[in-house]
């Protein structure tokens, strides 16, 4: 276990002890200092309870330092799975509800009795959660709308958890000699936000036996990893894996599996207009081959991979995070798909945080972990004073921040470079955190929303274009402000939006945290098309959080992005150029 998952345990153990029937807020208390305490420290958490090093560090007791010990040691907690055990299951449901905390949870427990979301939703079109002290229609409104939420976006799995699970399975597989080919399929393959199950296709030997079949599916089932088999047969097999993810196992003779991998890669959305192609041609395209018809006759047009597939069409070939209906079959048609951006072409990183907020890394760690990543440059961005809560940054604090980057850059000066900049808040009436004079000094700024989320459609667009005309906004940080499987955006005329950006010369990112992946791929195209510049920025946090650029890059990809629509693709001269032009104009 890392730090921040030891962290993030003790804020659920705090989470837990509030939900609990005359819990002391002094405990609770004590686990919310934990974990705050714990993500500020230096070092290597195993290295540290190894060392005994925690003993005397503010915000930790004995009592914490225990659990912390006990988490490092065994990887588990007791204590906190007694918690789970013990706190109503409809507790924990609730928890899920956006802007509703463990108080809130326990009134609505205690007053009405509540065994099920059902029932709770129930209870508010009954108006029974408005009359309750303390709440009032506008809260139960947005309990509703919560609960329609989760439901919604139940059973689906942010992208990293189904790709973690599948890399697990694959590289079991992979050890078996009878496989010839083996790849992820699906959603996932196509790089999409939220995956709901995992598929995998793999191709043996055309003249191997059922021995052999039954051989991979016993090993793929027997993974200690699965949880339950749903289904199983020596052409398909079903789980479900211990983090509730479904899978699929397909296993083909390999002459079969460009085109079963394909099918079963989807968009069923891709697949409806290709097979009318198809049709078009005189062919037909399924699961097991593409076929044409002469003379009344079918044959097999034999393919060796996706490649051929579409080349047999008359198409460029079309990658997988390109296949959900979006113009791809006209433009591969016309042989003009765009040459996409890939993660080789990005050369710095512009949304980043460090300790003097609420990052938990220094900027000299930030800036080595980027040098390691092959990268040239850092845009710091550390939040600004609104951001309290964030340990948002002042006017002096953000000169002195200034001096230490000066220092640093002298000290890298021809191998890296640290950009000044700010992640803005903007201020409910559009105005920023930060004054002209302030913004002019940064060599960019980020400006994002972190308030007042729940303003009416109108108010909120005209914050945010209020925001794009200042001249020193350079980029829009996470536009839409969504969480995903967590809460929707903030209302906002998007197309207004876009018009307004391309309109200013502004970037909008897409920040590339795999929880948010905002902007949405949906919309990239169309700000791309407006001439918008679209940055991926990790939002990190971590040093391992300046890995999540990869994800941006299959939402960029997704987007039908190039590498000269993404800013962070350029040298750290022509960003610096950019910036002060469109400042400029």
């Amino acid at each position: 276990m890392n730090k921040n998952e030891v962290a993030f345990l003790l804020e659920e153990i705090a989470t837990l002890l509030a939900l609990k029937e005359n819990s002391s807020v002094f405990e609770v208390r004590a686990y919310e200092n934990a974990a705050r305490a714990l993500s500020s420290l230096d070092g290597d958490i195993t290295q540290l309870v190894k060392e005994g090093k925690l003993k005397g560090t503010p915000g930790l007791g004995p009592t914490t330092i225990k659990r912390i010990e006990e988490m490092i040691e065994t990887g588990s907690s007791p204590f906190l799975e007694e918690l789970r055990t013990s706190t109503p299951a409809i507790k924990l449901e609730m928890m899920r509800i956006p802007g509703v905390g463990p108080k809130k949870i326990n009134a609505i427990y205690d007053q009405l009795h509540v065994t099920t979301m059902s029932e709770l939703e129930q209870a508010c079109k009954d108006d029974k959660v408005a009359k309750l002290p303390g709440f009032g229609k506008k809260t139960q409104d947005k309990i509703l709308q919560g609960i329609a939420f989760i439901a919604e976006h139940s059973n689906r799995f942010l992208y990293p958890i189904a790709e973690k699970e599948a890399a697990r399975i694959r590289e079991a597989l992979a050890t078996l000699p009878e496989i010839v080919r083996l790849e992820v399929a699906g959603s996932l393959r196509r790089k999409r936000e939220t995956v709901k199950d995992i598929d995998m296709v793999l191709s043996i030997d055309d003249n191997a036996g059922s021995d052999v079949r039954r051989k991979i599916m016993d090993y793929f089932t027997s993974q200690p990893s699965v949880k339950a088999i749903t289904g199983k047969g020596e052409t398909k097999s079903s789980v479900v894996l211990n983090s509730g993810i479904a899978m699929d196992l397909r296993v083909v003779g390999d002459s079969q599996f460009p085109y079963t991998l394909h099918h079963f890669s989807g968009s069923r959305e891709h697949h409806i207009p290709l097979r009318r192609r198809a049709l078009s041609m005189n062919m037909t395209i399924n699961d097991y081959g593409l076929f044409k018809t002469e003379n009344g006759k079918e044959e097999l047009v034999p393919c060796k991979d996706e490649t051929d597939i579409y080349a047999a069409l008359g198409m460029e070939y079309v990658v997988p995070e390109l296949r959900e209906d979006m113009g791809e079959i006209e433009a591969a048609a016309k042989h003009e798909l765009p040459m996409l951006v890939q993660e080789s072409d990005l050369r710095g990183v512009l949304h980043a945080h460090s300790t003097w907020s609420d990052g938990q890394n220094t900027i000299r760690e930030m800036a080595e972990a980027c040098m390691a990543r092959g990268y040239s440059y850092l845009g710091l961005t550390d939040h600004s004073k609104a951001a309290a809560y964030a340990g948002g940054l002042n006017e002096d604090n953000l000169r002195r921040q200034w001096d230490e980057i000066d220092a640093l850059n002298e000290e890298f000066a021809g191998r890296f470079l640290i950009l000044k900049g700010s992640e803005c808040d903007i201020l409910r009436d559009g105005a920023l955190d930060f004054d002209d004079a302030i913004l002019a000094q940064l060599d960019f700024v980020v400006a994002s929303i972190h308030s007042n989320f729940n303003l009416p459609p109108e108010e909120q667009t005209k914050r945010m274009l209020n925001a794009i005309a200042n001249p020193y906004v350079d980029i829009i940080g996470h536009p839409t402000g969504r969480i995903l499987l967590g809460r929707s955006g903030y209302t906002l005329d998007m197309e207004a939006i876009i018009e307004a950006a391309a309109a200013h010369g502004t970037c909008i990112e897409i920040n590339s945290d795999p929880s948010r992946l905002d902007l949405d791929w949906r919309l990239v195209r169309k700000a791309r098309d407006k001439g918008i510049k679209i940055p991926l920025g990790p939002d990190a946090h971590t040093l391992a959080g300046i890995d999540n650029m990869r994800y941006g890059i299959g939402a960029a990809r997704k987007g039908w992005l190039r590498a000269s629509d993404i800013p962070n693709t350029w040298e750290v001269q022509d960003v610096l150029h950019f910036f002060q032009t469109r400042r400029k104009r």
